[in-house]
């Protein structure tokens, strides 16, 4: 097929994870969602990422945001030589292992090992409680423990924030609700025709019973559903007899003693009864010469 050399393809922009958190901070629920620390962690998330910076951008920002939780987490580095090695070997981990997080999420992850938000998430000492220190270390190790439990407690944030978005109604579609309303109805012909010349019901699922039993109880040709005992003591039988099988006594007992009232028969009860009232709907049908298709139309 020839195509015009003018035009050029564009292929659509799939969203990333961060575009689709920065769509959702205009979300009140979403937000409403949050709690004021939660809050401060999903806006995190929708800054910009590791790696949306080159490697100078990255290490300028850096050496500012270390210098400042060096202090708050009470580290104290000896040298510049020492505070340039933390810098560079910082940008490296970050960039090499944590490129979907924000320098913002860099900041928020110290902060909130030092107020205690990150406890869960953390490593455990000896003494059961949660490692939070650098023991003077301030190296990879350390910032990879800190990260590391800020991504478990920023994982649950965003989760929670995606849960709280208002989902869509799908939308009506017609013509799907046509073809499958004509399928209901096409299978229903099908099956009676079926039971006509084999005088039982053909085999079908619980919900292809209820779909047919629909059809012809809205056209006047199905009676109502009546639950007779003999449904219900046939249920219990059947129920009994199925936890016997699999060695549940203790279900055999309890539905022996709780008899035909007991609630967990009621749906099967309800089934069979259906079933029967399709069986017999046929049957009068079948009986009268009825022609389904005067009844059951296709649209």
């Amino acid at each position: 097929m020839e195509q015009n050399n003018n035009q050029i393809a564009v292929r659509p922009v799939q969203k990333t994870a961060v575009m689709i958190r920065r769509e959702m901070v205009k979300i009140p629920a979403v937000m409403g969602a949050l709690g004021p620390v939660e809050r401060a962690v999903f806006l995190a998330s929708t800054a910009k990422t590791i790696a949306e910076y080159n490697a100078a951008e990255l290490s300028a920002e850096l050496a500012v945001a270390l210098k400042w939780i060096c202090k708050d987490v009470g580290y104290r580095s000896p040298d510049e030589s020492d505070r340039q090695y933390l810098v560079i070997r910082t940008a490296e981990i970050l960039k090499r292992y944590y490129t979907g997080l924000t320098l913002k999420d860099f900041r928020m992850a110290f902060e909130m090992s030092i107020t205690g938000e990150l406890d869960d998430f953390l490593p455990r000492g000896r003494d059961g409680q949660p490692d939070r220190n650098h023991y003077q270390q301030f190296n990879a190790e350390y910032v990879c423990k800190i990260l590391n439990a800020y991504k478990g407690r920023r994982a649950w944030v965003l989760r929670k924030a995606h849960e709280a978005v208002p989902k869509e109604e799908p939308k009506p579609d017609p013509e799907r609700e046509k073809y499958y309303r004509n399928e209901t109805r096409k299978g229903c012909i099908k099956a009676f025709e079926s039971f006509k010349e084999n005088r039982r019901l053909p085999e079908m699922s619980p919900i292809d019973e209820m779909l047919y039993y629909n059809e012809l109880a809205a056209v006047g040709l199905a009676d109502e559903i009546e639950i007779t005992l003999a449904d219900q003591k046939e249920i219990l039988q059947r129920t009994i007899n199925d936890y016997a099988r699999r060695g549940y006594i203790g279900d055999v007992r309890r539905l022996k003693e709780s008899g035909t009232d007991d609630p967990e028969l009621k749906h099967g009860s309800f089934v069979l009864a259906r079933r029967k009232a399709l069986k017999a709907a046929f049957a009068k049908m079948a009986a009268n010469g009825i022609n389904i298709t005067d009844y059951i139309k296709l649209d």
